[in-house]
């Protein structure tokens, strides 16, 4: 009987072993169509996503593409918004990374399509002839030549440990550049093709100059709202009022600006306006800064948006008070 009971347990007992293991065929089969369909389709939303392989474009594949603007041959990266030309593509890579974060800061802050345009970096003197600026103006483009500084060492925000050629600080010049061309397109002109660079900054009429820095520091180096922040702590007494920069115009040409009078003065009332923009920012959100912009082209002063804002005091005692305080104790706390 012992011996019996064994055989005849596995006798009774063979269908059910048989459905698990057609269970157990059907569940592999079926596991593998479901990986099968997700190695064949889109991987969003399947569990095996982690493991199929996705091309990603690297900073070294940028600018990797030629062309030759006025007998030079340059590397070029080109995207739907901008286009980058430069003379090695690590300098076309390096820049990328900078007209990209402009690029979408404008839109966290502006609220719109930031105006295409295409860059020349070079390492020294660059011209671009007629004919190509012609191709550009065609384009309706704004075009503009940046070479980068000779003393690399005295950049702000650069580690000294990083390599000479990885050093292409574009950042605020393309900052500024957009701004200039968010005020041809508002304005309804031809982009502006620069065939050379300028020696200098240049004021952006009809824009109050600190506006214009305060733009600057958004969308250029990340670091730069910070520094201008520990500039002006120490420099506090000497700012002018939040009234004053309320109420300011921008000089008309030629005349002189009484309110910074000497480029001291004028770094001082620079960073002022970073701070009471940065100060908006906090209270009011980002695209304080583009209602500026509006306001500005339109001919008003950055009262006009500070009498609508819900957060901000409305009288000007308070509101500097208040303003000054945040700069001493409360900015990046």
């Amino acid at each position: 009987m012992m011996g019996v009971a064994p055989h005849n347990s596995r006798c009774v007992s063979r269908p059910a072993a048989t459905r698990r293991l057609l269970a157990r065929a059907r569940g592999r089969a079926l596991l593998f169509a479901v990986a099968g369909s997700c190695l064949t389709a889109a991987a969003d939303g399947c569990f095996l996503r982690k493991y199929v392989y996705h091309p990603v474009l690297v900073a070294n594949a940028i600018g990797d593409s030629t062309t030759t603007i006025s007998g030079t041959p340059l590397h070029v990266y080109r995207s739907d918004e901008y286009e980058l030309y430069g003379p090695t593509p690590l300098s076309v890579s390096t820049a990328e990374q900078q007209v990209n974060r402009a690029y979408r800061e404008f839109v966290k802050h502006f609220g719109v399509q930031p105006p295409p345009m295409a860059i020349v970096i070079a390492d020294s003197s660059f011209t671009i002839t007629p004919s190509d600026a012609a191709v550009f103006a065609k384009r309706r483009i704004h075009t503009f030549v940046y070479v980068r500084p000779h003393n690399l060492r005295d950049v702000e925000g650069i580690s000294p440990d990083t390599p000479e050629d990885e050093i292409w600080p574009v950042s605020p010049r393309v900052a500024r550049e957009l701004v200039t061309a968010y005020v041809e397109a508002r304005r309804g002109v031809a982009p502006v093709v620069e065939t050379t660079t300028h020696a200098g900054d240049f004021h952006a009429d009809p824009l109050p100059f600190w506006y214009l820095d305060a733009v600057v520091a958004l969308l250029g180096d990340p670091g730069a709202p910070d520094r201008v922040m520990a500039y002006l702590r120490d420099h506090l007494a000497d700012a002018p009022s939040v009234a004053t920069l309320l109420d300011m115009r921008p000089p008309n040409v030629g005349a002189v600006d009484t309110v910074a009078a000497s480029r001291d003065r004028r770094i001082i009332v620079g960073a002022a306006g970073v701070a009471l923009t940065l100060f908006l920012v906090e209270r009011e959100g980002p695209r304080v800064v583009g209602k500026l912009g509006e306001v500005f082209l339109a001919g008003g002063t950055a009262r006009d948006v500070v009498n609508q804002a819900r957060r901000v005091p409305q009288n000007d005692r308070e509101l500097e008070r208040v303003w000054r305080t945040w700069v001493r104790e409360e900015y990046g706390r």
